[in-house]
Parts: structure tokens; sequence; C-alpha cells
């Protein structure tokens, strides 16, 4: 092969590994790619559900203690 064709050959091997780098960096899934099991939001509020949960029954143990 030319110098020429072998530069562009990797500059074009170069320019798809940077691309594949930067698609692994993006928090969000563009058309077409797959999404994940569970968003972060989801994730975020089913937390919070079982904090809020955890503290009701935390609750309901020092009012029966009380008793």
């Amino acid at each position: 092969m030319t110098r020429t064709r072998d530069f562009h050959r990797f500059q074009r091997w170069t320019a798809k590994l940077r691309r594949r780098s930067l698609r692994n960096v993006l928090p969000e899934p563009r058309e077409g790619e797959l999404h994940p099991l569970h968003s972060v939001n989801d994730l975020r509020c089913r937390e919070w559900q079982l904090d809020q949960l955890h503290d009701l029954i935390e609750l309901d143990e020092r009012e029966e203690a009380a008793c």
C-alpha cells in the first residue's frame, strides 16, 4: 500500500476508536441503541421509597416499645 493510503486508513481507525470511547462515556443511549434495564431516576425513586418505608417501620417499632 502507498503511504497515503496507510495514513488515511490509520486516521479512520483512530477516529473509530475515538467515537467508540465517546459513545461509552455518554450517559444516555441514542436511538437504535439498547436501553439500560433501570434508569437512574427509577433507581433513585426506589431507594427513596425504601428509605421512607424503613423510617415508617422504625417509628412503628418506637411507638410499640413506648406502650
